[in-house]
């Protein structure tokens, strides 16, 4: 009679699973993926390389990604969840007023720029004219993140009320000015990118039109 264990994840070894096993697969093959894309970019990224920066062979590759395009996306999902939590808990630890903890945020995030520049080319370019369906993944995840911005600023702000053309410009903006400084090798101190950056999250919470 099969155990339990074995019923709902297969035969285990070494302590771990079938499905266990599967995911760690995946996490090695996005861990290595992140690392080459940040060396080289998407577009010169092999399977082949990603399968032997992760010491795993193509067969176990497409047991967890359709194709190359597959690995971006769920390396993209992975990178913006990291800075995503990494930024919310700077903010929320600050505490203090709303400004307090927009820089907070701010400086989190440029912090992370610099200090993880594998990552920081995932989230800031490897996306860009893929085709419509990463860019539309692109465009929601930016949301999200101006989403995140106006709640810091404004506690009762609702997710998705953000006016079209404000956000259009706070994100690109944010975005232009974070590109520009990783690629300039981070020269600016953090504390001058932020300040920069200040106007374009206040556009979050302003509205079209006003004066």
């Amino acid at each position: 009679m099969k155990s339990r264990a074995a019923s709902q994840g297969g035969r285990r070894y070494g302590g771990a699973s079938a499905s266990e096993r599967r995911l760690e697969r995946r996490s090695r093959l996005i861990r290595a993926a992140i690392a080459l894309y940040g060396e080289q970019g998407y577009r010169h990224t092999t399977v082949t390389a990603v399968c032997r920066a992760a010491g795993l062979t193509p067969r176990y590759f497409y047991e967890a990604f359709a194709n190359s395009e597959a690995l971006l996306l769920a390396t993209f999902g992975e990178v913006t969840q990291f800075v995503t939590q990494r930024v919310a808990a700077a903010a929320d630890a600050a505490g203090g007023t709303p400004q307090d903890r927009l820089i907070a945020l701010l400086t989190a995030y440029y912090d992370l720029l610099r200090d993880e520049p594998a990552s920081a080319r995932v989230f800031l370019s490897e996306l860009s004219g893929i085709d419509p369906h990463v860019d539309e993944l692109f465009e929601r995840s930016m949301a999200s993140f101006a989403d995140l911005i106006a709640g810091t600023l404004v506690p009762t702000h609702v997710p998705g009320s953000i006016e079209p053309l404000c956000r259009a410009g706070a994100m690109h903006g944010l975005l232009a000015v974070a590109r520009d400084w990783v690629a300039r090798g981070c020269d600016e101190p953090v504390v001058r990118v932020v300040r920069t950056v200040e106007p374009f999250c206040r556009m979050l919470v302003s509205r079209a039109g006003d004066d």
